[in-house]
């Protein structure tokens, strides 16, 4: 788009241009001769809002569910239908995003931004979870005297990938606070960045508090539960073989079905 759209585009958008057609994308179907660009977009940002919510649905209400079943939530949460499907938990969670959806209208919005940057500082937390479990895991298994032959997959890069991607997302969790200095202290920006921070220190240190609990050692680190037990690597060579071959099958049949259909 850089190459096809001047920089001084006039429809490009400026402080006094919010119009639809101002978006890059839709400016460079107008250059193609495409005229409903802007529909297009429109069409384009609405089913990919849905998808976003669908599947943030999904993982927020699973999550829910799982956090029942393990004691973590209210116990009916973690009932589910005949199928299933978490019902109780999806309508917690819908009814949840609706009334957090609300705050938009609410004190010129500023509720709200406090709201996403609590969403959007836990997904980069989420990741450096993540990255942290990896790390532990790996020392935990050396700790306790398993080979690396012994995993099914082991993470190319290590340790340097997952320290890196640490460093990289607290580099990103407060290269936030910059738009704050842009143009003179904005407080609202600065604390809607960093207030999941606090609150995350605080659940957690409630939760070790209320529940007992402490950081579990790398020598008592639980590594053969939701583990596939009862099978050689050799033998889940073979069945992974035998996936493989299934599938390879299943997709010749349906381009054979597409072919004669």
């Amino acid at each position: 788009m850089g190459l096809v759209i001047p920089y001084d585009d006039p429809r490009l958008i400026s402080e006094d241009s919010d119009s639809g057609t101002s978006s890059p994308f839709t400016i460079v179907l107008l250059k193609a001769g495409i005229q409903p660009a802007a529909h297009i977009m429109n069409a384009v940002l609405v089913t990919s809002s849905v998808s976003a919510c669908s599947s943030g649905l999904y993982a927020a209400c699973r999550t829910v569910h799982m956090m029942a079943v393990q004691g973590q939530a209210p116990k009916f949460m973690g009932r589910t239908t005949k199928q299933g499907v978490p019902l109780y938990a999806l309508l917690f969670c819908t009814l949840t995003t609706l009334g957090l959806w609300a705050f938009n209208f609410v004190g010129q919005g500023v509720v709200f931004v406090f709201l996403s940057g609590i969403s959007g500082v836990a997904g980069y937390l989420a990741w450096a979870s993540i990255c942290v479990v990896h790390i532990r895991f790996r020392m935990a298994w050396k700790r306790q005297g398993r080979d690396l032959s012994e995993l099914k997959y082991r993470a190319p890069f290590y340790p340097f990938g997952p320290v890196f991607c640490f460093v990289l997302i607290c580099v990103v969790i407060f290269g936030q606070a910059y738009p704050s200095f842009e143009n003179g202290f904005d407080s609202t920006t600065f604390f809607s960045s960093f207030i999941e921070l606090p609150l995350f220190v605080l659940f957690w240190g409630v939760w070790k508090w209320w529940r007992r609990t402490s950081v579990v050692s790398l020598d008592n680190i639980d590594l053969d539960t939701g583990a596939r037990a009862g099978f050689t690597l050799e033998e889940e060579d073979c069945m992974l073989a035998e996936m493989e071959q299934k599938q390879k099958k299943r997709k010749a049949l349906r381009v054979l079905a597409a072919i004669l259909g």
